[in-house]
């Protein structure tokens, strides 16, 4: 539906859609200004004339609404890595799981060697003690009657990630996307990807254009399933070499539009 001003004339940005990336395209932990005031303006400033704007992570909703907060109010958000779609309301678009026993046998494996947390209710689960925006648990029985979504591997350099993902698909390929995004793997059920949560939002909505921009290599499936493919100066070399634009910021792509 195209989105009209008082005097019925079409916005200017109307029947388009910008998918972003959370982590170090939009929201920089480590930063003194983990999410940049110029994005957070240049969002407001599309949204107002008429375009959509959305989250595309590998994050639970707990775990981009809690940070985000009063800042911005996206249209959609595509969830661990696909698994979960919801609008700017937080109504389903779309779910789909993963069985615990997957889930448990994964983790079995790997927890040895890499940190790791379980995507599930909207909320980001580990049996380490808790703390901001991860929920504690004892067992993965208490999950047994909740939606789980994947689970995701903190790994100790890019190869040890790298070689994990390449292992877990071959191994669980049946039921399993794992994808490697820098030091980390995050698995969600076969299926679902960045991409695939894309394409629902596009039919959802009634997109005609769809930006998606992103840093890693995890966000592949974001970018080749958009029409126009943006990264950022600090991503690899593969990503900026697909990429329409190259931008440093989200300002800098919504500025474009």
């Amino acid at each position: 539906m195209v989105k009209e001003n008082k005097q019925g004339a079409a916005l200017p940005s109307a029947g388009r859609a910008v998918a972003s990336d959370f982590d170090n395209t939009l929201y920089f932990r480590d930063d003194e200004e983990p999410m940049r005031a110029a994005d957070i303006f240049a969002i407001i400033y599309y949204q107002k004339r008429g375009g959509l704007f959305g989250l595309c992570t590998g994050r639970s909703l707990v775990g981009v609404r809690d940070v985000i907060g009063p800042y911005m109010r996206p249209d959609f958000y595509i969830l661990a890595s696909g698994a979960l779609v919801v609008d700017g309301e937080e109504n389903v678009l779309f779910r789909k799981c993963l069985s615990l026993e997957t889930v448990k046998s994964i983790y079995d494996q790997y927890v040895p060697e890499m940190e790791a947390v379980i995507q599930a209710n909207d909320t980001v689960y580990t049996f380490e003690e808790a703390s901001y925006l991860k929920t504690h648990i004892d067992s993965f029985e208490e999950l047994r009657e909740g939606y789980v979504y994947g689970i995701s591997f903190a790994a100790d350099s890019i190869e040890a990630a790298a070689k994990a993902a390449v292992q877990i698909n071959s191994k669980y390929g049946g039921e399993v996307c794992a994808f490697h995004n820098v030091t980390h793997v995050d698995v969600a059920p076969r299926g679902c990807s960045k991409g695939t949560g894309i394409e629902i939002v596009r039919k959802a909505f009634s997109v005609r254009e769809m930006y998606g921009i992103g840093d890693s290599f995890n966000d592949l499936p974001l970018l080749t399933s958009s029409d126009h493919p943006y990264t950022l100066t600090h991503a690899p070399k593969e990503l900026q070499e697909i990429a329409e634009g190259v931008v440093r910021g989200v300002s800098e792509l919504l500025d474009r539009i």
